[in-house]
């Protein structure tokens, strides 16, 4: 088992020098040894303080920390969700053919919470990481992808070895980072040269979905979203932090209304005819907001 830990790196002393000796991840270049649950290595620092921390933040939104994420057909977003995976398995497949790549050699999900797309990714990737800072998360993403290798990680103090990665899968985590920009140095680090970012988050800086905010002041209160981007203040970021951006898209249109977009939306006709009068009307004010980048 000790190849399937060969692009990760010991978060101790850094050097990538770890295998896995009767249930851990062993560091051979200073000894520390790390647990794993389940064959899932915990790659922090401190475990404790790490549990430590995501207790805190359970306490001020237990169910984004605790609640299992709906699967697309579960979820009231349904036909945005579809049409959101099929972008993204489009662009995958340009991309990869463009590298004259039938699969990816290695990729990884960064910060795959439940692993509801790690299925679909499998199809792009040939080794195929998923990391995540929620061992509840991680559990339940070991269920749905037993095929990647999964582990515990921190974004801003990332286990990996400098170039890891072909591909990295960045798909609505950044806004819940408050040093945004350490989390991008970390992508930067990572991905090869040449490689591919997929950055994915909701585009909800524009001026629409403010209006929504103003509209339920308790979302913004009890929101777990630290950033709000447009996509100007995203790509300046991504590269300030020495990413090439390569393709911004815009997707999803509905009401600036929380509750009407979710009740509304749920009905295909309705989710087409928004998507359709805002690709003319409001390009800029979509939902979802996708950036493609490498290095």
């Amino acid at each position: 088992m000790a190849d399937t830990l060969s692009p990760l790196r010991c978060p101790i002393c850094r050097f990538s020098s770890l295998s896995e000796q009767g249930g851990q991840a062993h560091c051979a270049a200073c000894g520390s040894t790390f647990a794993e649950v389940n064959a899932i290595p915990l790659l922090v620092r401190d475990p404790a303080a790490h549990e430590v921390a995501l207790e805190r933040a359970r306490q001020v939104n237990p169910l984004w920390y605790e609640a299992e994420q709906p699967a697309e057909e579960a979820s009231p977003w349904r036909h945005h969700i579809r049409k959101r995976r099929r972008y993204l398995q489009e662009a995958l497949a340009r991309e990869l053919s463009q590298r004259s790549w039938t699969k990816a050699p290695i990729g990884l999900d960064l910060g795959c919470g439940d692993g509801n797309h790690l299925s679909f990714l499998s199809a792009y990737v040939d080794r195929l990481y998923g990391s995540d800072y929620n061992m509840v998360r991680l559990a339940r993403a070991q269920r749905l992808a037993p095929h990647a290798r999964l582990f515990l990680a921190d974004i801003l103090d990332y286990p990996a070895e400098d170039a890891a990665f072909d591909l990295v899968f960045f798909h609505h985590v950044i806004e819940h980072i408050r040093d945004d920009r350490a989390a991008l140095a970390t992508v930067r680090r990572i991905l090869k040269p040449g490689g591919l970012l997929v950055l994915g988050t909701p585009n909800e800086g524009s001026w629409w979905w403010q209006l929504a905010y103003k509209r339920a002041p308790q979302a913004l209160a009890t929101t777990d979203h630290v950033q709000f981007y447009t996509a100007e203040t995203l790509t300046a970021k991504m590269r300030d932090a020495g990413l090439r951006v390569t393709e911004v898209h815009y997707m999803g249109w509905g009401p600036p209304d929380f509750q009407l977009d979710g009740r509304w939306r749920q009905y295909k006709l309705v989710d087409d005819l928004f998507e359709w009068v805002g690709r003319i009307v409001l390009r800029r004010q979509a939902s979802s907001l996708y950036v493609l980048a490498t290095v």
